[in-house]
């Protein structure tokens, strides 16, 4: 394989790349890479070249620079299909020092370009040339308007810092490595930068940028404890968290926290983040959603939440009463919407919420609006609540260890939402995504004294429409027939079950009118 590369040193003692594979060298000379790696793959032949004097640079470097285009162009065109495992390894182990130099050299352009900027537009305010340096190039080198803002930091470290500027241009450190140590060193005299730079920078050619950060932090509290509290205040003044729904119905939010707000909320998701149960194939980021979402249920349940006109925050799910016979029939899901964002939603979805949920029912005149209200009815008596805490103490799905606090009342083997009538034999504990799991009819539950049991039903997709008592092989319930809490269950006519809060007093159902079911139900979803 001919050699095509050539590497230059330049006269400020930085490894400027050629397209070959660079190491680590003496001050003075570069050594280059042979011509075959250990798995007998040909990549590329650098030469050893003298250091130019400081009037060639302005010649060298343009050369030096059509040679690495060339080079990179020859490496990007390779057909890496057909590399051994070994030689694959070697390219992605060989590549990061070169890629390394790169960005610190992009880094250090970068810098010096805005340093020149400003120096050659005095009457622009200074916030607004770096602001506007910056934009320009973020646009020119494909990347963020903040990425752009931590290179230029990151060169401006290694300008100001020798010691971290020649690991910085050798591919030792990263611009990420380069922005921390700079920041420590600043707040240190300077009698002690040179030594706490030489700690700071064999701490960073061995540790990752996550890693390094805490212990650079560590030092700066050790050699300047001021400094290290006007460190936090100056991050305190970073905080933020930005939330907003997205056009399919989501919520996409993101954010920084730092200090005891950062660590609260570490602690927080941590105590709700759970492995996986047997079965279970959940990726990092699903278990961490879920974990949110526990975390954000638990916050709702407790009493010390800011009140609204004297009621707690809660889920508010709104359905027609037309829509939630339907799901009730298994004609059909219902389709609801969310009280707070008004997103639509369908009973697959708010299910679990309507099994363990309270029920307010709201008479609607012609034109929609409310002119009656219940009283909010649970659908879960708080006596069934505390015998089922008593027996399951928690989650009842196989491997997990959810504790009563994280826990709805599922219903058993037959659903709310199919008129099932709850009852010890009829209910458990599950978490809200093990409900939600349970919800899809993949699993049958089994309930004998104690002791609660899931077993797969099919590994085919199950009709998820609720069933109904005629699809179960019983028969209709008939009027008069008594609810496990001894009063009347609903015959055909459909009437408030015992489940359901009666008529408001007033309404045109106490009055022998119209059903006010037929009009709009509430579901708050609220944990006794």
């Amino acid at each position: 394989m001919e050699p095509r590369v050539g590497e230059v040193r330049p006269p400020t003692g930085d490894v400027a790349l050629g397209a070959g594979w660079s190491r680590p060298c003496p001050r003075g000379r570069h050594a280059g890479l042979a011509a075959e790696d250990r798995s007998g793959y040909a990549f590329a032949e650098s030469h050893e070249v003298s250091a130019p004097g400081a009037g060639a640079t302005s010649g060298v470097l343009p050369a030096a620079l059509a040679e690495a285009e060339r080079s990179v162009e020859s490496l990007a065109a390779s057909d890496l299909d057909d590399l051994p495992d070994a030689a694959l390894d070697d390219l992605l182990h060989r590549l990061r020092r070169p890629i390394a130099q790169l960005v610190a050299l992009r880094s250090r352009a970068a810098a010096a370009s805005q340093t020149r900027r400003l120096a050659a537009a005095p009457s622009v305010p200074t916030g607004a040339a770096i602001r506007d340096h910056q934009r320009q190039l973020a646009s020119d080198q494909q990347m963020s308007p903040s990425d752009a803002k931590r290179e230029i930091e990151a060169g401006r470290a290694a300008r100001d810092h020798g010691e971290t500027g020649t690991a910085f241009a050798e591919g030792a450190i990263g611009p990420e490595h380069a922005r921390i140590i700079a920041r420590v060193l600043q707040a240190l005299s300077l009698e002690r930068r040179d030594e706490v730079e030489l700690e700071l920078l064999e701490l960073a050619r061995r540790l990752d940028p996550l890693a390094f950060g805490p212990r650079a932090r560590s030092v700066l509290a050790r050699e300047t404890p001021a400094a290290a509290a006007q460190d936090e205040r100056r991050q305190q003044l970073g905080r933020r968290v930005r939330a907003t729904d997205t056009p399919d119905g989501g919520f996409v939010f993101s954010g920084l926290l730092y200090g005891a707000a950062a660590e609260q909320a570490r602690v927080a998701l941590d105590a709700f983040r759970q492995p996986d149960a047997p079965g279970e194939h959940r990726s990092p980021e699903q278990r961490t959603a879920d974990a949110f979402e526990q975390l954000c249920a638990a916050a709702l349940r407790v009493g010390e939440a800011p009140t609204t006109h004297g009621v707690r925050p809660h889920v508010i799910v709104i359905v027609d009463a037309e829509q939630l016979a339907a799901h009730r029939s298994g004609e059909r899901f219902a389709v609801g919407r969310f009280g707070w964002s008004g997103q639509p939603v369908t009973g697959q979805e708010f299910g679990s919420l309507l099994a363990d949920s309270d029920v307010t029912r709201v008479v609607l005149d012609a034109p929609g609006t409310p002119i009656e209200a219940s009283e909010a009815v649970r659908t879960v008596p708080i006596g069934l609540w505390r015998s089922l805490v008593v027996r399951d103490g928690g989650c009842t799905w196989p491997g997990c260890d959810a504790p009563v606090s994280w826990c709805d009342v599922a219903h058993g083997h037959t659903a709310f939402a199919a008129d099932g009538r709850l009852s010890p034999d009829n209910a458990a504990l599950l978490c809200r995504r093990h409900h939600r799991r349970f919800d899809r009819g993949l699993h049958r539950i089994t309930i004998v004294g104690g002791s609660v049991s899931y077993t797969p039903v099919s590994t085919e997709q199950p009709d998820r429409s609720p069933p109904t008592a005629r699809s179960r092989g019983e028969p209709p319930p008939s009027p008069g027939e008594r609810d496990h809490d001894g009063r009347a269950s609903p015959g055909p006519s459909r009437r408030p079950t015992g489940r359901e809060p009666s008529a408001p007093r007033g309404s045109p159902a106490s009055a022998g009118g119209s059903d006010p079911w037929e009009q709009s139900v509430l579901l708050d979803d609220q944990q006794p």
